[in-house]
């Protein structure tokens, strides 16, 4: 929440002409990102208190490219829905493929069906690009999908569904990412 209200602040300043609005929305911006920082820490602090809860963590966080706010993230999601399939986890966040279809005449696209958790997305889209910059495994995949002629913007979505499922099954499973 804090993050959705410091970033609206913050686009909202690039088209402010008015200097002492400017100074004000600012002052509002730098305390957002201060309060942001403290419930981080604060949400450290109490996953640092539970074993169990920093074994996931951590294993989450041996992915290359998920950092703390995304960890935190998926291990709400992932505690949340303890019983979840790939499939499930999938259509919770909204990366499910969805045919547009009307008969034998309108033949659309696939696309996702965006009917999930929509912040869990944003949350997923810039550790997404890390990944396909530094996450072996993820480069490979975005650089075949790149390769067979799909558009850049369809790499990316099919890389954070597939960091997702990496993600998942590192929890479920409760081992730790091998990068390679």
């Amino acid at each position: 929440m804090t993050l959705k209200q410091r970033l609206s602040l913050s686009n909202h300043l690039e088209g402010i002409k008015d200097k002492a609005l400017c100074r004000l929305l600012k002052k509002e911006e730098e305390r957002l990102g201060k309060l942001e920082h403290e419930l981080l820490v604060r949400m450290d602090t109490y996953i640092k208190g539970y074993p169990k809860l920093n074994e996931d963590y951590k294993r989450l966080l041996s992915i290359s490219g998920i950092g703390q706010k995304t960890a935190v993230s998926l291990l709400t999601l992932f505690h949340t829905y303890p019983d979840t399939n790939r499939n499930q986890i999938t259509a919770l966040i909204g990366l499910d493929p969805v045919q547009r279809q009307s008969g034998t005449s309108v033949h659309g696209r696939s696309r996702i069906s965006k009917h999930g958790n929509q912040m869990m997305r944003k949350c997923l889209y810039m550790p997404t690009l890390s990944s396909i910059k530094y996450n072996q495994k993820i480069k490979v995949f975005y650089d075949r999908l790149v390769s067979k002629h799909k558009p850049k913007k369809v790499a990316v979505i099919a890389c954070m569904r597939k960091l997702l499922l990496i993600a998942h099954a590192i929890h479920k499973n409760k081992t730790v990412y091998v990068p390679g």
